[in-house]
């Protein structure tokens, strides 16, 4: 993927009384794009049917991290979160559905180019973190458009169609001071109202014969053999 320019863009957007989302409240994002042409023009059934085509490569990636690394271990959570995000946009990406990896962007991880930004969180228990706001009062309201990851269940959650469905997203937010939740109860509703973009994956994922191996661990070996591939070349031989 080309290295890109930062870009300020604003976007505005809040619910009305009505639950739906109107534009009326200034966000500025930070977008590593050069200009995005998004012109929308790929929809959700056809966003979500490309990303269930990938779905085998999700599911056995996403089993074979959790078995060898799990959350068990609470350095690892941020790690795992984090690569579960690569795991999806690297079966996104092909050549019709090109994506911008958003990694340093305000409250979204991903711009499929001609579709929409998208958050991605993965979540196996309780409710779930949206955003944080890094020890600062939280002020922001909104949820974006998600990819949700369960051990159970693949879940694509968009404005438009929780709108469709008479779905008023405010019931189900909760602002806990520095953060922003997602009560899990959404998700019994969704199944009970047959909501159109829900997959059954069922992530195998055994926390007792997990290995619990550090990601940290593994990042300085990885390191460490790049160093040592060219030590030669470095000050400290000089």
């Amino acid at each position: 993927m080309e290295t890109s320019n930062v870009v300020e863009q604003t976007q505005e957007q809040q619910f009305a009384t009505n639950g739906q989302f109107v534009q009326t409240s200034q966000e500025t994002e930070t977008s590593q794009e050069t200009e995005t042409l998004n012109k929308n023009t790929i929809t959700d059934d056809e966003f979500w049917s490309h990303l269930l085509n990938n779905i085998d490569k999700i599911k056995i990636f996403t089993e074979y991290l959790l078995q060898q690394f799990g959350t068990k271990e609470a350095c690892n959570r941020f790690d795992i979160g984090n690569v579960i995000e690569f795991i999806i946009c690297d079966s996104i990406h092909n050549d019709k559905f090109q994506i911008v990896e958003l990694p340093n962007a305000k409250r979204y991880d991903l711009e499929v180019v001609e579709y929409k930004k998208l958050s991605i969180k993965y979540s196996s228990t309780g409710d779930i973190t949206l955003h944080n706001s890094n020890s600062c009062i939280n002020n922001d309201l909104d949820m974006k458009d998600t990819i949700l990851l369960t051990p159970d269940k693949l879940y694509l959650i968009t404005s438009s169609e929780l709108n469709k469905m008479n779905i008023d997203i405010r019931d189900y937010v909760t602002n806990k001071g520095d953060s922003l939740k997602l009560k899990r109860k959404i998700l019994t509703q969704l199944q009970k109202i047959n909501y159109k973009y829900i997959y059954d994956i069922n992530i195998k994922h055994d926390k007792d014969t997990c290995l619990n191996r550090l990601c940290s661990k593994v990042f300085y070996e990885q390191v460490k053999k790049e160093f040592n591939e060219h030590i030669d070349s470095l000050p400290l031989n000089k």
